[in-house]
């Protein structure tokens, strides 16, 4: 029986899948062999374990979980690259994009491994605080004009390809180009989400469903403009009853940071 080619419409999806999938079995292999409780490199860890290989299962599972969250909504930008530049510049659009998401995350990690000692050092009174801030700080960039900016972008894909693809011999280079404006654009869109996963942590998947359908919503042109203001409120509300104490939610990733 002879093997069938996709159709152009499910390869960029198919290779997506199976990125992010193997991306899924390095992270488990890597959760397996350690403390999974956060996703922080502090806390109790093995003293076998060197910064290398925490920083390495941070950041696997950095890309596995943005990844599961960005893929559904960026299919959009992916097909667009195809129709115009084929499977491969689609690719290549596509692991631009997953750099400056893997840039994110190591910049992350290097800062809160930098903050370590004082992290460890608070009480988990203070940590609550620290969550209601990020959260009540999230709320205000929703509604910032930079938030707004980029999330027109992502919501129209074809005007970042558009305004980098030149076609010709320099299509890879278009498609990367591009992939990475359409990187950064989703980064900016996704500050709030990003709060919100370093509250609740990467390992819960029942907040990585919630998130991952809410930024295919927020990038939507005509449901993310709608969206905005209630996504802020509710951001702000659970802020200020987390940080006030009013509203006990088990900040499992915050508490492993406050672990001597």
């Amino acid at each position: 029986m002879t093997s069938r080619a996709l159709p152009p419409g499910l390869a960029v999806p198919a290779g997506a899948a199976l990125a992010v999938g193997g991306v899924a079995v390095a992270s488990l292999l890597l959760l397996a062999a350690g403390d999974a409780a956060g996703w922080l490199p502090h806390g109790a860890r093995p003293a076998t374990w060197s910064v290398a290989a925490w920083a390495s299962l941070f950041l696997a599972g950095w890309t596995l979980m943005t990844g599961a969250m960005m893929l559904p909504s960026s299919l959009p930008f992916l097909k667009a690259v195809e129709r115009v530049g084929g499977g491969v510049a689609s690719a290549v659009a596509g692991c631009a994009f997953t750099v400056v998401w893997i840039a994110v995350g190591a910049l992350q990690w290097i800062v809160l491994w930098a903050a370590g000692d004082l992290l460890a050092g608070l009480v988990p009174a203070a940590a609550e605080r620290l969550a209601g801030a990020s959260l009540i700080a999230a709320a205000f960039y929703q509604v910032s004009p930079l938030a707004k900016a980029c999330r027109r972008a992502c919501a129209r894909p074809f005007a970042i390809l558009a305004q980098h693809w030149r076609g010709g011999s320099s299509r890879l280079r278009d498609a990367a180009r591009a992939g990475l404006h359409y990187g950064a654009s989703c980064v900016g869109c996704c500050v709030p989400m990003i709060a919100v996963m370093f509250v609740v942590g990467m390992h819960q998947l029942a907040w990585l469903l919630v998130l991952a359908l809410l930024m295919v919503l927020l990038k939507h042109a005509v449901w993310g403009a709608r969206l905005v203001m209630p996504v802020a409120c509710a951001l702000g509300a659970a802020g200020v009853a987390i940080g006030g104490g009013w509203w006990a939610v088990p900040l499992q990733t915050l508490r492993e940071l406050c672990r001597a």
